[in-house]
């Protein structure tokens, strides 16, 4: 059942015999049904006096607070609509909020009465106070008074509930205590009505959604319409069985007529939003709509002042309105001139024509009996709207709690959450009827069930709830960590080799000639050499510093700046590594010949 609003008529089915009068109800079911933690709704009928004189003054809006949507328990109070609308007073309508302890201040707005000849009394709240009903019932009894004596004619009660709805058996084959006749032969799905709800953007970005093949995606930040549609056409059938029941119907008198409509509309407790509550009648007659869906009149209209809204549920009454019928030509066999065609404006004369709605004092019975009649009863239902829906603006929707699903990627992670609205209508007509000694009642009473071509995707299965589920979707973008950065390994130097052995010289290397060193050789030989062919006395072309213009070396081995000596064996310094220390060498080498001259001189004394 997928966007906005609710459509709701009601018809009158009279029943021949002794009253045909048909109560309509329409209602969709309010139950949370995703919800399971909720324990128990409790309801409380307050009964609201619809006698005031002159039209109610408004009083400043007070904000409403909806109720929790994970509370336990709610607690509904319920307003009883009197029938104001006969008595032409004025009546106030109330914006209430339901909160889990107490209920708020409400809100009243101001409603002009409607001509009492133009409607008639609407006790809806009394007859059908269940909002969850769903089904039909028929109660219908006539009788003939004959002196002392009274003759039963008919009597029947019927119910046919919404399970009853689902087949093909008739009213007789469920209630096989009841006589066949034209009523009872009516099949249990044909008097039955049908509601379903849908959700749109309000700004018409996009169509009406049934939620049929999945839950509607919505966000926080939209404003939505809810639609509900209701298909009346079971009042119809009623009517027009009622009227063959007996022979010339169309004479039996119709008094003392009732008729009303409610729709609720609520959230579950695993969605959180808010209605529209309106500040003033222009303001409520903004967002909430009633219309015709095919095109004929309408003979209901929105009560507002008898209608109910807070933030987290609203009731809509509505009552019969004959304003809006077109020109019917009056189907009373023995019609006066003056009473030929009725409601709407004569197409010759220009004259308005007599609005009958089936509510006279005693006193105009000879003359109201030639259009108070259930013939023209029937022709006002057949010719009227019987496709409405009730349309609600304004609505938002926050959060939902159901059906957690999450899903993650690399770099985010995606959670959706289902959350369901809930659409009730009941309605009913009732009657008095006879003719000549033949006196009786027909009182029908109606619960809208679900249709198969909108049933919500979610949770409306294996049930007859008028449902609409939505679904939220929240993205979260994933912070990847920040990675520290790897420190800068030094560059560990390459240390010569010195015979296999792995420890570095301290002196700092030389500028490298073209051709490189053989590996494994004396200290040094990693400092610059002369190019030379290959096979050389190691060293021997090496440049030989000279003292004066030598470079003051850092680092270098011990005694490295000293003064270079001339005529020493450029060998002997170059195998020790050291350029000045030829002094030193030469010191040694003359020590060493000393000693070998002693040791020969020693020699031969010993031999002498």
């Amino acid at each position: 059942m997928k966007k906005k609003k609710l459509k709701v008529q009601v018809a009158a089915l009279a029943m021949t015999g002794a009253i045909a009068a048909a109560p309509l109800t329409v209602r969709a079911e309010e139950a949370s049904a995703a919800a399971p933690a909720t324990t128990s709704t409790s309801s409380t009928e307050a009964s609201a006096t619809a006698a005031a004189p002159a039209a109610s003054t408004a009083t400043t809006p007070a904000t409403s607070s909806a109720a929790t949507s994970a509370t336990a328990g709610t607690s509904t109070a319920k307003s009883g609509v009197g029938s104001g609308a006969s008595t032409g007073t004025a009546a106030t309508a109330t914006t209430e909020a339901s909160a889990p302890t107490a209920a708020a201040a409400p809100v009243t707005v101001t409603e002009a009465p409607a001509d009492p000849a133009t409607t008639v009394p609407n006790n809806v709240d009394t007859v059908v106070p269940d909002d969850n009903k769903q089904g039909t019932d028929i109660k219908a009894n006539a009788s003939a008074k004959f002196g002392f004596f009274t003759l039963p004619l008919a009597d029947i009660n019927a119910s046919i509930s919404a399970e009853d709805a689902k087949g093909d058996k008739t009213i007789a084959e469920s209630n096989p205590r009841l006589e066949d006749n034209s009523i009872t032969a009516l099949k249990n799905k044909d008097v039955v009505m049908q509601g379903d709800l849908s959700i749109a953007k309000e700004d018409g970005a996009e169509t009406y959604d049934s939620t049929a093949s999945a839950a509607h995606d919505v966000n926080k930040e939209d404003s939505y319409s809810l639609k509900a549609d209701l298909d009346v056409t079971a009042v119809n059938n009623s009517i027009n069985a009622s009227a063959d029941f007996i022979p010339n119907s169309n004479d039996i008198s119709v008094n003392n007529m009732e008729t009303g409509l409610r729709a609720t509309f609520s959230f579950g407790n695993d969605l959180e939003g808010s209605f529209h509550t309106p500040t003033d009648l222009e303001d409520a007659k903004k967002h909430y709509e009633l219309s015709s869906a095919d095109g004929s009149p309408m003979i209901y209209r929105i009560n507002y002042a008898n209608s109910k809204f807070a933030k987290d549920k609203v009731s809509i009454a509505m009552d019969l309105d004959l304003t809006k019928m077109t020109p019917l030509v009056n189907r009373y066999s023995s019609a006066g001139a003056n009473y030929k065609n009725l409601y709407g404006t004569d197409p010759v004369t220009g004259k308005e024509n007599h609005i009958e709605n089936y509510n006279y004092p005693a006193s105009e019975y000879k003359t109201r009996y030639q259009t108070s009649v259930f013939g023209n009863l029937k022709e006002l239902i057949n010719n009227s709207a019987k496709k409405i829906q009730l349309v609600m603006k304004g609505v938002k929707l926050n959060s939902a709690s159901s059906n957690p699903v999450e899903t993650e990627t690399e770099n985010e992670k995606t959670t959706t959450t289902e959350g369901t609205v809930h659409g009730t209508l009941v309605g009913y007509m009732k009657a008095d009827m006879g003719m000549n000694r033949v006196k009786g009642k027909a009182s029908y009473v109606w619960g809208a069930i679900q249709n198969d071509a909108g049933r919500d995707s979610v949770t409306g299965q294996n049930n007859d709830k008028v449902n609409l589920t939505v679904k939220f979707t929240t993205t979260e973008k994933k912070e990847k960590p920040v990675q520290p950065e790897e420190p800068t390994q030094p560059v560990t130097p390459v240390a010569p080799s010195n015979g296999g052995g792995s420890t570095p010289s301290l002196a700092p290397a030389r500028p490298s000639s073209s051709a490189p060193s053989n590996p494994g050789t004396v200290l040094g030989e990693s400092r610059p050499t002369a190019s030379t062919p290959s096979g050389e006395v190691l060293g021997e072309n090496r440049e030989t510093p000279v003292a004066e213009t030598a470079e003051k070396k850092q680092g270098a081995v011990l005694g490295e700046s000293r003064p270079s000596v001339k005529g020493v064996s450029d060998r002997a310094s170059v195998a020790t590594g050291d350029y000045n220390f030829t002094g030193l060498w030469a010191s040694l080498f003359g020590i060493s010949l000393a000693a070998l001259a002693g040791f020969v001189v020693l020699q031969k004394k010993k031999e002498n």
